[in-house]
């Protein structure tokens, strides 16, 4: 069961991505490993996705959430899919129809400047953990975590 918290945070992804008329091929990635990260099923999460028809306000969104660890994880969220691709001509890291969703979220959150600074150092350097370019190539020929199976490999064969 998935609870409205946990709906928001992901409707407020969905706003983000959105924002700019396009979900890029890494924020669909994001969007998909959300759930797992926020710690709800992936099947109710996918559920919550299809179900949301009516689109609410970022600002909509941010007044139903109460608390403030509730707060400081949608805006976590709105950082890191907002950060998480360009578009090809953007000059920033964040273009500007994302950069404008983000902020009209961050103003309706009230969140204060120190933990704005924090969330967005921590989203930026979660976003910038590099991977090793061979786990890079695998994911790319065999899909995300697709190869090497573990159960079929020897036990002394050395693991990335």
């Amino acid at each position: 069961m998935i609870d409205n918290t946990q709906r928001v945070l992901l409707q407020i992804a969905r706003c983000i991505a959105l924002s700019d008329g396009s979900i890029s091929a890494e924020e669909e990635r994001l969007l998909k490993e959300l759930p797992e990260r926020l710690f709800i099923d992936e099947g109710a999460a996918a559920d919550v996705v299809e179900r949301s028809v009516k689109q609410q306000s970022l600002t909509e969104l941010a007044k139903s959430l109460t608390n403030h660890n509730d707060q400081c994880a949608a805006a976590r969220v709105a950082c890191l899919i907002a950060g998480v691709s360009r578009n090809p001509g953007d000059e920033t890291d964040i273009n500007s129809k994302e950069r404008h969703a983000y902020r009209e979220l961050i103003e309706a959150l009230q969140l204060s400047e120190d933990d704005l600074n924090e969330i967005q150092w921590a989203a930026k350097e979660e976003l910038q953990q590099k991977r090793s370019i061979l786990n890079v190539i695998l994911d790319a020929i065999y899909g995300k975590d697709g190869w090497p199976d573990q159960a079929l490999l020897p036990p002394d064969f050395p693991m990335i």
